[in-house]
């Protein structure tokens, strides 16, 4: 047996269209020609049957208000004082590392260095509390301490 439709009425009952579906009508434009006139109407009424002088660019027709997603812009922000002074500090504590690791510098030149870690550590101990964020917190109080105790290990003559 050969089935040339499929009627959901079975063979005896008429094929009725689906709730919603388009019927055709004579004399009704078709989509194929409803959707040809509405890019014509949307391109310009004089872009789509004008014929153009040559050379002239052919416009694409506009997206609407369809538009790229732009990220928030966050205005950029300098490190904070306490960044900034943690910085310092632990460029000093890497200066002091290599001059005492070399055996030709004197350490009269290094106990400068070493006063001015001290002072920086105790500026940088007393500013920790307006520091919002916790990491740059964190790291500042280590490198005070190590600061701190690595003057007082210089001072105490641990390393003569």
């Amino acid at each position: 047996m050969k089935l040339n439709s499929i009627n959901p009425m079975g063979p005896a009952g008429t094929a009725k269209p689906a709730a919603g579906a388009a019927t055709s009508r004579e004399g009704a434009a078709s989509f194929d020609q409803v959707l040809n006139q509405a890019a014509r109407e949307q391109a310009g009424p004089s872009e789509g049957t004008a014929t153009k002088a040559p050379g002239a660019a052919s416009a694409a027709a506009p997206l609407g208000e369809i538009r790229a997603v732009m990220p928030p812009v966050i205005p950029a922000a300098g490190p904070s004082p306490t960044a900034e002074r943690t910085a310092a500090l632990l460029n000093l504590l890497e200066d002091y590392t290599l001059k005492m690791e070399s055996p030709d510098v004197p350490l009269k030149e290094v106990e400068s260095l070493v006063g001015e870690m001290g002072s920086l550590a105790t500026e940088l101990a007393a500013s920790l509390s307006d520091e919002p964020d916790p990491k740059v917190r964190e790291l500042a109080e280590q490198s005070a301490a190590l600061a701190g105790i690595e003057a007082v290990k210089f001072r105490r003559g641990d390393y003569v």
